[in-house]
């Protein structure tokens, strides 16, 4: 009789551990887990990141809808302004330089926009034509 009960204790551990096995496998298994995951932490990367007043320049590429190029050759045609014809009117594209990365202030950004919509700018390369 002994030996019923401890068989019956063994099959019954086993098939717990066989259920438990099965559920874990299956959360590993389940299509798109690990990408549902991975959606989560890059959207609570993205919420934290929109939360920061200065942006990359990749960041501020996709603000302005321009390429990083573009957004470069701005700032060039601007700085070229200032070099050879003194005082730049206006407003320049507002950055800082951090090492060899350049970062942009979210607000200052909006406020260049506006300005440069009003004045009528037009970027040609690293040329800034004055109307």
């Amino acid at each position: 009789m002994k030996n019923h009960y401890t068989i019956l204790g063994a099959a019954l551990i086993l098939g717990l551990c066989g259920v438990a096995g099965s559920f874990v496998i299956s959360k590993e298994l389940t299509p798109g887990y690990e990408m549902r995951q991975q959606t989560i932490a890059e959207t609570q990367k993205e919420m934290q990141d929109t939360d920061h007043p200065l942006m990359t320049l990749t960041e501020t590429a996709q603000f302005l809808r321009l390429s990083e190029e573009q957004v470069m050759n701005i700032m060039k045609a601007e700085n070229a302004v200032l070099r050879n014809d003194g005082p730049f009117e206006g407003k320049k594209l507002p950055y800082l330089r951090v090492d060899n990365e350049f970062l942009f202030n979210k607000q200052q950004l909006l406020n260049w926009i506006q300005l440069a919509s009003v004045e009528n700018r037009v970027y040609n390369g690293t040329k800034l034509i004055v109307q």
